[in-house]
């Protein structure tokens, strides 16, 4: 019998933490709903600078040169709600290291620390013991290397205190609770 597996990204389950979590200014319900459905985003002047900036970084940034870009990792995993296939694209993988660019217009120190994203992509690439944030909260493309301020969150495999088969316990259990999980199923069915 061949059971349905179900797409888990990083960034459906980084909208969700958004959506739930009070105190986070970067999402909301409505928000997670629209990811959820898979509606297409409108792609703002935020959003078009942060490709601009992995576009220019890809091209540019010395410590990635070499490297393999855009690396599409899938990886089956059950759980206790279900069978799912982890999913994710690595902006950059060079040599035990996944490097990801992020452009923010405002940036504070530690702000990936609860991200879904370095996590994930450990468990989706078992060859890289660190992950790298790369991130910009300046860019122009009429700036230089120099002139763009450059900050680096770096996290190590040995310290991820992440239990993703219990993240997706918990996330599919509040889709559930909330009248979402066949929407999600409708959705995200994978074809991996």
């Amino acid at each position: 019998m061949n059971q349905k597996k179900y797409l888990i990204t990083a960034s459906l389950l980084n909208s969700w933490k958004y959506a739930i979590s009070p105190e986070n200014e970067y999402g909301n319900l409505e928000d997670f709903k629209k990811v959820l459905s898979k509606e297409p985003m409108e792609v703002t002047e935020a959003i078009q600078k942060g490709f601009e900036f992995e576009k220019y970084m890809t091209e540019n940034y010395e410590p990635t040169k070499g490297g393999c870009f855009q690396v599409k990792l899938s990886k089956n995993i059950s759980t206790k709600t279900g069978n799912y296939v982890l999913y994710g694209i690595l902006d950059c993988l060079k040599m035990g290291k996944i490097i990801d660019f992020k452009h923010k217009n405002n940036y504070d120190v530690g702000s990936f620390y609860d991200s879904y994203q370095h996590p994930m992509y450990f468990e989706l690439c078992p060859e890289a013991n660190e992950f790298e944030y790369v991130i910009c909260d300046n860019y122009d493309s009429k700036k230089t290397m120099n002139d763009l301020h450059i900050y680096h969150e770096l996290y190590l495999r040995q310290d991820n205190k992440i239990n993703l088969s219990q993240e997706i316990n918990y996330f599919i259990n509040w889709l559930k609770a909330n009248n979402l999980y066949e929407l999600y199923c409708e959705k995200w069915e994978s074809k991996y």
